[in-house]
């Protein structure tokens, strides 16, 4: 290829050329000189540039990153994506080879027994033990036991990151339930962290396989805890996912399915299911957009049930006036009574015995007068059309 593209030069620099050029055609020696001189130009551009990568990379950033990736962050990534930078990374990309776990492992079980003396030292003292006192618990120097400290942490680490793309696999699973991508990561972590304390490498599986589940269980728990503003149980979301599986089979078969169908198939009562579908409604903000294309929230069009509406208004305060009107017929102690009676005065309904001390009469001369009164109403009652207001007291 490179003898090709040095013809393709060499032929160009020919047509270029204008006829009135001095200049003569090249030798076959002198081509040989002209392809070598090019050659040192190109390795010495590239030796360059190889160094001056490498120099901006060591004071940077630990990690050496990539060509391809540097390829990719040239087109435009994002290189403040910390998440993405940390994938990148060599520690995250290199698999463990069985043996490497086991020898992990080891050191890793070495530093958990460690940590355990140490809580049984703070424990018995009732504060943390010095480095003294820690390394004579458990029969080492001082310098013995921070090299196995420092080993153990090491080792831990590196699990962690060689396994962290596993996190990733299973939080990408679990996308669009509630929670956001970064914390599915972070209860993710502190399933695989828990696994490094649970494993046991002489059960017979790879840690990954084991820390899967760890790392599945911590994060369906944090959905159940806190992807919704009211928790439903853990057996309500099992439900949830077995309804909705059943549905797409029904889809998929070419029919929607009603709620009685659902509940026959799922093995539940319809109004169960129903309850069930109902709880799982996402509450939504009144001050959320109606629709996406127009600022007017759900506020501004959802009705007040405490608003009366403009027709119960103007009913009502006919309905004053009619009845007003009627009570104009009473003599005037009569129409004070029922006004007091029945709370027409501006305030709450009295008894008769109230009544009966305001006016100076006993109480049943205001039952007398109140019976009296209400005789006359009703006499009068069909001519004011007053039965037109009988669905206000419905």
């Amino acid at each position: 290829m490179t003898s090709v593209f040095l013809g393709m030069l060499l032929i160009i620099n020919l047509l270029l050329r204008s006829p009135n050029d001095p200049a003569k055609v090249l030798t076959k020696r002198e081509e040989e000189a002209e392809k070598s001189k090019w050659l040192l130009d190109r390795r010495s551009r590239r030796r360059r540039r190889s160094n001056k990568t490498s120099a901006v990379i060591s004071d940077a950033s630990p990690y050496v990153i990539p060509t391809d990736v540097s390829r990719k962050m040239s087109r435009g990534v994002d290189t403040n994506d910390a998440l993405r930078f940390f994938l990148w990374g060599p520690e995250t990309r290199q698999l463990l080879t069985v043996k490497e776990e086991k020898e992990l492992f080891k050191k890793i079980q070495d530093l958990m027994r460690l940590e355990e003396v140490k809580q049984n030292l703070h424990s018995q003292f009732g504060r943390d033990p010095t480095l003294v006192e820690w390394a004579e618990a458990v029969g080492m120097t001082c310098h013995v036991l921070q090299s196995c400290l420092y080993s153990g942490n090491r080792s831990r680490e590196r699990m962690i990151y060689a396994n962290f793309r596993l996190v990733v696999h299973v939080a990408k699973q679990y996308q669009g339930k509630g929670l956001n991508i970064q914390d599915l990561l972070q209860e993710g972590s502190m399933g695989l962290m828990r696994s490094l304390e649970k494993f046991k490498p002489k059960a017979g599986c790879r840690f990954p396989t084991y820390a899967y589940w760890w790392i599945r269980q911590s994060i369906r728990k944090a959905i159940f805890q806190n992807s919704r503003t009211i928790r439903l149980p853990e057996n309500v979301y099992a439900l949830l996912k077995k309804i909705k599986n059943t549905r797409v089979l029904y889809i998929q078969e070419g029919h929607v399915p009603t709620n009685e169908e659902l509940a026959r198939r799922v093995g539940i009562s319809k109004e169960r299911l129903e309850r069930v579908l109902t709880s799982a409604r996402s509450p939504v903000s009144i001050q959320d957009r109606a629709w996406t294309d127009q600022d007017i929230t759900v506020q501004e069009i959802t009705a007040d049930p405490e608003v009366e509406g403009p027709e119960f208004t103007v009913a009502k305060q006919m309905m004053r006036r009619h009845v007003r009107g009627l009570l104009r017929i009473l003599p005037p102690r009569e129409r004070q009574i029922i006004q007091f009676r029945y709370g027409m005065h501006g305030g709450e309904p009295k008894s008769l015995s109230e009544i009966g001390e305001l006016l100076g009469l006993s109480k049943e001369r205001i039952r007398q007068l109140e019976s009296r009164a209400l005789d006359r109403l009703k006499e009068s009652l069909p001519g004011h059309g007053l039965g037109a207001y009988v669905e206000l007291l419905i």
